[in-house]
């Protein structure tokens, strides 16, 4: 899976991306902005343009952040935008606030539903935490944490393996929850930390999530 922050690409970069990318061997996400103030080169609905007129058997994916959900912005309505746009299927960030992913996929489904819109899958990313460090930089990407969960983490006698069980719990309830209404689902299981013991805690919390 390739991303792209396109908003550094100019139309030629871009194009020859999409033209070189082999659509049975590449999946591959867009990436916008981070904010509404930061200069690009390519908009996200550019790119989106570009992949249809170029190479439209590209299997391209767009980032879903759930948590964009508890301040009242419609972030289902972002991914059926996108969805239209020609995504088949989304990546969330590190999941650590359930409820968020979980008010996300209602509104998700019902809108769908109402609509009778086939809902692309959303893969949420599941990333363990073995250290305050790491907690830190994890609030430096925006991963959303409760804090009664930064609080349970921040005084386990061992982060890591706490985090993995948390993780895990997420993941069950998320499956749960999708599997009751069909909505499709996936998991995406990476460390943002370079440490071999949370490289190691990724692969375990794979095999605890199969």
């Amino acid at each position: 899976m390739i991303y792209r922050a396109v908003g550094k690409y100019n139309v030629r970069e871009l194009t020859k991306f999409i033209e070189n990318a082999p659509s049975e061997q590449y999946l591959s996400v867009f990436v916008g902005a981070a904010s509404r103030q930061q200069k690009v080169n390519l908009t996200i609905r550019d790119a989106y343009d570009l992949k249809t007129k170029i190479n439209n058997n590209l299997q391209l994916g767009g980032v879903v952040i759930p948590e964009r959900h508890t301040n009242n912005s419609p972030e289902h309505l972002r991914v059926f935008d996108k969805i239209a746009s020609g995504c088949k299927f989304f990546v969330s960030q590190g999941v650590y606030n359930l409820d968020a992913s979980k008010n996300f996929l209602s509104d998700y489904y019902y809108y769908g539903k109402e609509h009778k819109i086939e809902l692309a899958p959303i893969i949420f990313t599941l990333t363990p935490c073995g250290s305050l460090k790491t907690l830190q930089f994890m609030h430096w990407l925006g991963i959303s944490i409760p804090k009664w969960l930064e609080n349970d983490l921040r005084n386990s006698d061992d982060i890591l393996s706490k985090s993995i069980e948390l993780s895990k719990n997420i993941w069950l309830d998320l499956k749960n929850f999708a599997d009751a209404k069909n909505i499709p689902i996936g998991r995406n299981i990476e460390s943002v930390s370079i440490r071999k013991e949370e490289i190691d805690a990724s692969i375990e919390l794979l095999k605890l999530t199969e």
